[in-house]
């Protein structure tokens, strides 16, 4: 079974300004491929080949006859959710297409909002309707907590507290980490480890289903006077352009998750907005005057460090506290020892069979090459890489030039050759493999200078991170504060170091 017979396939018929606007339009989902083409013969190719659930198709493409498409379709008894667009639809084309099964015709650009929402929903109805229970399991098959990768302690206990939460209905979680650690995927295993069918039937005494939605916006994606509308909806007449009303994503996530990425850079406004609906499980759309009792789980996501948001105040102390019941830490890819190559491998196997290509193993100057570089990008950057080395290699065995053309640089190591201390310093190794000499003068130190070159050479390491610095140092954050005060540590400018 190829990878792309578990996706929602969307068939898209014009000119690249049209692939561009539905590629801009479509949830951004891993299980939504796109079929792009310009022609009425490469649509039939299509159709024979992909049998796609949507299709989108440009009513005044030159190289397309769009009645007799319908026609055909319509005479096999080919039943498909089908939108057609024109720039100035004549009526009696309109109703022809209406018809022969067109769900939807739209005149663009006037009705982009509109071709937005049609995409959506068909989507959702997909999702819900078209796939039942053998899609429902493949979700929580390839969603939940079994699908994360990760022998390494700290994704073990990031592990071991997903399986503790998801009976935990409707807890909020924020999750933490570096960009591309993974926030998403921990976030859809929680769900989905929430929302699996019972044994017994498909939903349990809380009334989730295995079909309950995750719904997910990036809160830095979308500009500032388009979230609020976003995330609450509004109500026809709302504002200029507002031609018709549109749930927002908390009425889209009802009885299941909202996942909030990025929620560190959302305006103290919209901050206030969020906290007195997550509070009262309730809110208004723009607009409306009726207000619309939802029951949703939140998750949040972020790579800024909150209690300095906090502290300089551009985050809700009181919001903070109300995601932070649960906090998942996820530790940088760099940190994760072996976990490099469990990824690397994976990734290679998924790609190797999407793509059909030879590709079948890592040479092992390419797996120390993977296990050096130090994956600023994290596991969205492993992946990328992977996926690029195995599209673009000829050989069954990838090796480190391959490596290198993928990153598009000769990457640089994390860990350079160990030096060999001298007399009277001593080498301290963090839990990442970094190592660092501290001096000690021959006469000695006192243990509290000890302990504040200690401190300080850790908050150095994670660059004045004070989260990640505590636990690496086993202390509670407030405790690193008061050490840091305590030994007036400050933080200082330092040239760029290889660790």
């Amino acid at each position: 079974m190829k990878a792309t017979d578990l996706k929602y396939k969307v068939l898209v018929v014009g000119e690249r300004g049209l692939h561009d606007t539905v590629r801009r339009y479509m949830p951004d989902e891993d299980e939504i491929a796109l079929l792009l083409c310009n022609s009425e013969d490469k649509a039939r190719e299509n159709l024979a080949k992909h049998a796609p659930d949507l299709i989108v198709a440009d009513f005044d493409l030159a190289e397309f006859k769009p009645i007799k498409f319908l026609t055909g379709l319509f005479s096999n008894g080919e039943r498909r959710d089908i939108i057609m667009l024109a720039a100035a639809p004549l009526i009696e084309d309109v109703v022809k297409c209406m018809q022969l099964g067109a769900r939807e015709f739209l005149q663009l650009p006037k009705e982009n909002l509109k071709l937005h929402e049609t995409l959506k929903n068909f989507y959702a109805h997909w999702q819900k309707n078209q796939k039942g229970a053998a899609f429902s399991a493949r979700q929580h098959e390839r969603f939940g907590v079994s699908g994360i990768i990760g022998d390494s302690p700290q994704m073990q206990n990031v592990i071991q507290l997903i399986k503790k939460i998801t009976s935990r209905r409707w807890v909020t979680v924020l999750i933490r980490g570096e960009t591309g650690t993974g926030k998403e995927v921990v976030a859809r295993a929680i769900h989905y480890g929430s929302s699996a069918p019972t044994l017994h039937n498909n939903f349990d005494k809380e009334g989730r289903g295995p079909n309950a939605p995750f719904v997910e916006v990036n809160c830095t994606a979308i500009p500032e006077n388009l979230l609020e509308a976003e995330l609450f909806g509004y109500e026809k007449g709302a504002f200029t352009d507002a031609k018709f009303s549109k749930k927002g994503l908390f009425e889209l996530a009802e009885g299941g998750t909202l996942f909030l990425d990025e929620i560190g850079d959302m305006s103290l406004v919209l901050q206030a907005k969020l906290l007195k609906a997550i509070e009262e499980k309730r809110f208004r759309r723009l607009g409306g005057t009726q207000s619309i009792d939802v029951k949703t789980r939140i998750m949040a996501g972020t790579h800024t460090d909150m209690e300095k948001g906090i502290e300089e105040g551009r985050f809700r102390r009181d919001l903070y506290y109300r995601l932070n019941v649960i906090n998942i830490f996820l530790p940088a890819l760099r940190e994760r020892g072996n976990d490099i190559l469990l990824l690397a491998r994976h990734f290679l196997h998924e790609y190797a069979a999407e793509y059909d290509a030879v590709a079948r193993k890592f040479s092992a100057a390419a797996e120390e090459t993977l296990m050096t570089y130090d994956w600023p990008g994290n596991v969205r950057e492993l992946q990328h890489v992977v996926e690029r080395a195995v599209m673009l290699g000829d050989s069954p065995v990838i090796e480190v030039k391959d490596i290198y053309e993928a990153l598009g640089v000769e990457p640089k190591p994390l860990r350079a050759q160990p030096q060999t201390p001298h007399s009277g310093a001593t080498v301290v190794a963090s839990p990442a493999g970094w190592s660092r000499v501290i001096e000690i003068p021959p006469e000695g130190i006192s243990l509290q200078e000890g302990e504040s070159k200690l401190i300080e050479e850790i908050l150095r390491l994670t660059k004045w991170n004070k989260t990640r610095a505590s636990q690496i140092l086993g202390i509670s954050r407030p405790r690193l504060s008061r050490k840091i005060d305590e030994y007036k540590i400050e933080q200082r400018q330092h040239a760029l170091e290889m660790y």
